[in-house]
């Protein structure tokens, strides 16, 4: 890539970067070209024309949609911010936004997980940049549940899995991060140290944290059975802050998402993780919103600050 490292974005036709971050939120050509109104040639045209300006792929095609590559991913919050930046100046200079004068709440649905990982950080910052808010977290036991509380009006975005239902046109999407698993166990309990092998992992009993309830399987499932292999489940919960003491309790093995699982094995003495001995494909963790929220100023900023601590917190 060479002396395009350091290209400026700002060089670029506004346009492309239109087709940009609508290609990172959607990941897929289709999907992208009927969020903007274009077709399909048109998208694929400016991602031709991206990529050459770049010298990256940007974005790869895989059976599940589009893959962003590590300049994509590292260009994406880049991106957005140009873009948010020029409708600012365009649509709400006269707005005149102050976060600190803001008094009111904003309604969050997400899961537990996210709720344990990104709430302590996000309150500091509202309490640095904007005192006067409240936070008012609904729980997200899914995506559906998700898209039903926001065409309701009940929250005003949420956070969790946006790729388990298809988009809504009417929806609105920021990807956080792409998440991988990790395996959760008690050694002194199991008999057993990290890193556990396929024999190991097979060979104990299992529990499945999912938020969905009266479910026997998940995406690890999944993935054993595409190597003709199964584990044993003696134990399904939506409760994923229960899992450290099931853990320490009994000799069990929970395989969550990655950030999650290495929180609770740093917050829970005698927890430790390892790789999961059979290949997960990652899911994207992303902010979803209605648009009819989309340029309000201050849900605009209240996304971008949760979108500033997602980016600040450890990868996996």
């Amino acid at each position: 890539m060479g002396g395009i490292r350091h290209f400026d974005l700002r060089r670029l036709d506004l346009n492309l970067l239109i087709a940009f971050d609508a290609l990172a939120t959607e990941r897929s050509v289709t999907r992208a070209a009927e969020r903007l109104g274009l077709g399909q040639p048109a998208v694929s045209h400016a991602l031709g024309r991206l990529r050459g300006l770049l010298g990256d792929p940007l974005f790869v095609p895989t059976p599940r949609g589009l893959v962003p590559t590590a300049r994509a991913r590292a260009l994406a919050g880049r991106v957005r911010a140009v873009l948010e930046g020029a409708q600012e100046a365009l649509l709400d200079g006269a707005a005149g936004f102050d976060p600190g004068a803001w008094e009111g709440f904003v309604r969050v649905g997400l899961p537990d997980t996210l709720e344990m990982l990104l709430m302590p950080q996000l309150l500091a910052r509202l309490a640095a940049e904007a005192p006067g808010l409240r936070v008012m977290v609904r729980a997200l036991p899914d995506w559906r549940r998700g898209a039903e509380l926001l065409d309701a009006g009940a929250v005003d975005l949420c956070i969790g899995i946006a790729g388990g239902e298809p988009p809504r046109p009417w929806h609105r999407r920021r990807t956080l991060w792409d998440e991988g698993f990790l395996s959760l166990f008690a050694p002194a309990r199991l008999g057993v140290q990290a890193p556990l092998s396929l024999d190991d992992f097979l060979a104990r009993q299992h529990v499945l944290a999912i938020p969905r309830e009266g479910v026997l399987e998940g995406r690890t499932d999944q993935a054993l059975a595409r190597i003709g292999r199964r584990r044993r489940i003696v134990l399904s919960t939506p409760q994923y802050l229960a899992l450290p003491h099931l853990l320490l309790a009994a000799p069990l093995v929970a395989t969550l998402h990655a950030r999650p699982a290495r929180f609770l094995a740093a917050a829970h003495e005698g927890l430790a993780t390892s790789p999961v001995p059979v290949e997960v494909p990652p899911i994207e963790e992303a902010v979803v919103w209605h648009e009819a929220t989309d340029r309000d100023p201050a849900q605009r900023w209240f996304r971008n600050a949760v979108a500033a601590v997602a980016e600040g917190l450890a990868p996996p």
